[in-house]
């Protein structure tokens, strides 16, 4: 079983609600499936098949698992010491995104300097606007001619991490775990009436996908996820979904995704999207099932571990590979990108995300870990790639 174990000695109670939760997070290689998964979907789609593979959802996937271990890992770390220190995780997430993030820029620049990226013209204000993580309003820099870098959608994340953990303290790790989901569906009810207004007022709504008050809702709806029904935390009780709920909600899904009428996908499909993926979410983090070991796999969580670099990279090394071959698309072009962009990962991780991760354990060794492939794999029992 590959699910969190259900261990009376792991868990300790949150001084202000009695509620049980872990000492630390559990390892679940399933998760590193998943982000595999979704890697894998948004690459397709950038190599040609966005007409067929919608890489947005690979997108929500993202943000919906984003929110749900951001605010698990919050609930650990007040659990086991009292509070959560909003320096610490600053300085955690600080060394986990920026030194891939502005290397890859600063590869990809060089190379399009270089005159090796067939890309439009690039103006100096819209790369300050992805490196202050502001890429996703783009009338704030005036122009929209950024470095092959997809930088709208760690941006909206950031924004994320600036202001939940602040509110978790102040507010919504104050209320009952069921009260501070219950407050995160509120808030994307605002953010669904938002986008609906838009839809009805604005003459061009297409931002609707990629404003961070418009695509938020899908990190709060993880967060919903991480604050009551958690399977991780053995006090939750969590609901245990079955093989065929799971093809109901995914059948949810594939119906969004059919539907191609542009006032619907920039309103409610975010919406449903995100709500029908707590199912399949709840019943893989139970840890059972052909489709868990599937997303276990070796290749899949190898995958996973490096999906964050392989994420900034896949645009450059694409457009790299178009400017050497320029008659490559579709399957071509992906098996031509895939092994170059696998090895601008494996050098990343060696390099720079593994460095970083051993000094955010030793900078920050008083607060609970988070769990990594190569970190807690072993601990688990799991070889890492």
């Amino acid at each position: 079983m590959l699910g969190p174990r259900r261990d009376r000695r792991s868990t300790s109670a949150m001084p202000d609600s009695g509620f049980l939760v872990p000492k630390t997070m559990p390892y679940l290689p399933q998760l590193d499936g998943v982000r595999a998964l979704a890697i894998l979907i948004v690459f397709a789609a950038h190599c040609g098949y966005s007409h067929v593979v919608p890489g947005g959802f690979g997108v929500t996937v993202f943000f919906f698992l984003s929110g749900y271990l951001i605010t698990t890992l919050l609930r650990i770390e007040r659990a086991q010491t009292g509070a959560v220190s909003l320096p610490a995780f600053y300085l955690r997430r600080s060394l986990r995104i920026l030194p891939p993030m502005y290397l890859t820029l600063l590869a990809s620049g060089a190379l399009y300097g270089a005159g090796w990226l067939d890309w439009m013209h690039v103006e100096p204000a819209a790369i300050l606007g992805q490196a202050t993580f502001l890429t996703n309003y783009p009338g704030l820099f005036g122009t929209e001619a950024v470095l092959p870098v997809p930088l709208w959608s760690l941006a909206i994340e950031e924004h994320f991490y600036l202001v939940f953990p602040l509110a978790f303290v102040l507010w919504l790790g104050r209320l009952r775990p069921r009260r501070a989901a219950l407050a995160c569906l509120g808030l994307c009810a605002v953010v669904l009436a938002i986008r609906c207004e838009n839809v009805w007022r604005l003459p061009d709504y297409s931002l609707n996908y990629s404003w961070t008050h418009t695509r938020i809702d899908a990190i709060l709806f993880g967060c919903c996820l991480g604050l009551w029904n958690n399977p991780v935390v053995p006090a939750d009780r969590a609901w245990r979904p079955t093989a065929w709920h799971v093809a109901a909600s995914l059948a949810v899904i594939l119906g969004t995704l059919a539907v191609r009428e542009p006032a619907f996908r920039e309103s409610l499909r975010y919406t449903l999207q995100s709500a029908a993926l707590f199912v399949p979410f709840a019943y893989l983090l139970h840890g059972e099932g052909p489709m868990v070991r599937l997303l276990a796999s070796r290749p899949m969580r190898q995958l996973g571990l490096w999906s964050y670099s392989f994420y900034l990279a896949h645009m450059t090394v694409v457009a790299l590979v178009l400017h050497v071959r320029p008659g490559l698309h579709g399957v071509g072009l992906m098996l031509a990108a895939f092994p170059v962009t696998l090895l601008w990962c494996w050098g990343m991780y060696a390099v720079v995300e593994r460095p970083c991760a051993r000094l955010r354990r030793r900078l920050l060794a008083d607060r609970p870990p988070e769990p990594s492939l190569a970190e807690d794999g072993r601990r688990a029992g799991v070889t890492p790639a």
